[in-house]
């Protein structure tokens, strides 16, 4: 049997509907919750690295950024002297949703408010042809919840951006989010008013299913566990795009015009970057290859020099070749300054690949490579190489981002051997950009996870994402659970939450036994056999259930979350011979969540 919940069916089918008509959802109603995520579009440590955090509510007047200053040469003549930046502002959004196929642990309790405004959508997408069941078994029953959704939109998001949203239920009778999908869910601008929303027209959309994680934001299981909370990754969808603005401290329409000549001479393909929309502001787009470097983009904007001719250019590549070698050398703000330059500076650049200073060196290497130089990139691949490198970590991240020269991804491949952890990862999500041959990825269950295996001859390792999207990392091809194994242990779960999987497997045996039980009927499956190899482990737990010809099950829709509570009690008991490590995040630290998403489920 492969039957769907029927009000999860018909959730689906409205949302389906709703995404292919574009409909408006009506008035949302809220109140101010806490943290949210911020995934996509650079990231939040993309705008920490800029400007600072720029995490205030709302979209209320804010100063902007100061004009930049610069003891040295690096900023004499440029954009940023003349401008401010506005627009770096997160935008927080909010708004409320129905979160369907929860099996009796939802409730039908909640604002009266909400409840009518479900209903009117409800109906309203009845009456355009989308099936469904009677609202009061949509919004009365066990299986649904109400909730409040909140998300961030990044600086420079692009429509159709995806972001992480935070979900809590509303009322008192629902006791769990986890397996739930969210559906129904337009997102409006936050602000402190009594009601929580300003109305207006959605900034964004959100459905998809619920992360609740079993972890702490240090990445350690917790029994403290809020199963009221969640996340759903990347389930958010910018539905307006939002701009960058420079603003003249002195406004004067030749300058704005100046500075837009200037930028789309040095940036732009056939279509502009940069418009100047008025004596005193000029409205800024980032190239394609920039999507996920807005910051990057920005700090070479602001080292531009509006004098764009070849001399000065050539003479000032030089002068910052001299000052570079100073001892108390501005090293960030000459390479932005040689980025601003372009190629045309790289004759000067490239005699500072080899000093012995590690900055002087390191800096120089990163221009060219971030100009495309392929002796630029093997100087930072030798920083990236070594151990004692101050930059190392900054150099693997470069690597990572330079997808059009090949070497780079060479050079992240022996990183990945490393015995550090964390310079691992960094080396497995920059080959990742790659679409290096080392990593074989594998989308099980169409969103249920993201499976990566990674071709490493280091130590065995797990990395398990809890942001932008699911997936999780094996680092060793051969990795093997090692029994005695069982799973769920008592001495590890002291929460009450269902787990629909039972592993284990006694010393000597040479496969796993695996009951899985359906979690809507409760009934539990016969006895599996599941192999020992860890990479067909979890493509058996997480895959869309189906049989093979012999009538062997080959996937069991196990959900996300209880696949990273396995792999994170297996690794604890040495069940698995390997270091596990979660993403940790600032904003998992108000709400840490377990979770699971709706999906089919097996017969059983």
């Amino acid at each position: 049997m492969r039957e769907r919940p029927p009000a999860h069916l018909n959730l689906m089918r409205i949302t389906d509907a709703l995404s292919r008509r574009h409909h408006h959802l009506s008035r949302l109603l809220a109140c101010a919750l806490g943290l949210c995520a911020v995934s996509g579009c650079g990231g939040k440590e993309e705008w920490d690295q800029f400007w600072g955090k720029f995490q205030d509510k709302g979209e209320q007047p804010a100063p902007m950024t100061p004009a930049m200053a610069s003891r040295g040469k690096g900023l004499q003549g440029t954009i940023g002297q003349l401008v401010t930046i506005d627009g770096l502002r997160m935008t927080q959004v909010a708004g409320y949703g129905l979160v369907v196929g929860l099996v009796d642990t939802g409730g039908a309790d909640g604002p009266d408010e909400v409840k009518n405004y479900l209903t009117k959508e409800i109906r309203r997408l009845q009456e355009i042809g989308a099936p469904g069941l009677p609202v009061d078994q949509l919004l009365g029953g066990r299986d649904s919840s109400m909730v409040y959704v909140t998300g961030y939109i990044p600086p420079g998001a692009k429509k159709g951006d995806r972001i992480d949203v935070v979900i809590e239920a509303l009322g008192t009778q629902t006791k769990s989010l986890v397996g739930g999908r969210l559906v129904l869910c337009e997102l409006k601008l936050f602000a402190e008013t009594p009601r929580g929303i300003i109305d207006g027209k959605p900034l964004a959309r959100a459905e998809g299913p619920v992360f609740v994680s079993p972890f702490d934001t240090a990445g350690r299981p917790t029994s403290n566990v809020d199963l009221r909370r969640g996340m759903v990754l990347g389930g958010g969808v910018v539905k307006e795009s939002r701009h960058i603005r420079l603003m003249l401290t002195d406004p004067r329409y030749s300058v704005t015009k100046q500075i837009e000549s200037r930028i789309n001479a040095r940036f732009a393909g056939v279509d502009p970057l940069a418009v100047a929309k008025s004596a005193g502001m000029i409205e800024i787009d980032f190239p394609a290859e920039m999507r996920d470097r807005k910051r990057v983009f920005l700090e070479r904007v602001m080292h531009t020099t509006l004098n764009g001719s070849t001399p000065f250019l050539e003479q000032r590549a030089r002068d910052l070749g001299d000052e570079i070698d100073d001892e108390d050398a501005e090293y960030e703000t000459i390479g932005l300054a040689w980025e601003a330059i372009g190629k045309l500076g790289l004759p000067q650049i490239r005699k500072h690949y080899l000093t012995e200073t590690p900055a002087v060196s390191y800096y120089a290497g990163r221009t060219g490579l971030r100009l495309g130089d392929k002796e630029g990139m093997r100087t930072v691949a030798r920083h990236a190489l070594n151990p004692r490198s101050p930059f190392r970590q900054q150099a693997i991240d470069e690597l990572g981002y330079a997808t059009e020269l090949h070497g780079a991804g060479e050079a992240l491949r022996k990183v990945l051997d490393d015995t550090d952890p964390d310079v691992r990862i960094r080396a497995y999500v920059g080959l990742r950009r790659h679409r290096h041959p080392s990593i074989e990825s594998t989308v099980l269950d169409e969103d249920n996870l993201i499976l990566d295996i990674v071709d490493s001859g280091g130590p065995f390792l797990i990395y398990v994402q809890r942001l932008g999207e699911p997936r999780v990392a094996i680092f060793g091809r051969q990795m093997k659970c090692q029994p005695p194994v069982i799973f769920p242990d008592p001495d590890y779960r002291k929460d009450e939450r269902v787990l629909l999987t039972m592993i284990t497997a006694q010393e000597g045996d040479e496969a796993l036994t695996v009951f899985c039980q359906n979690r809507r009927t409760g009934l539990r499956s016969p006895r599996l056999t599941a192999p020992l190899n860890l990479g067909e482990l979890v493509k058996l737990l997480g895959d869309r259930f189906d049989r093979d010809d012999s009538d062997n099950p080959t996937g069991l829709a196990v959900p996300y979350s209880e696949i990273v509570e396995i792999l994170g009690a297996l690794c604890k008991k040495r069940s698995i011979p390997a270091s596990f490590v979660t993403e940790e995040s600032e904003a998992l630290k108000d709400a840490e969540q377990d979770g699971s998403r709706d999906r089919q489920e097996s017969e059983y």
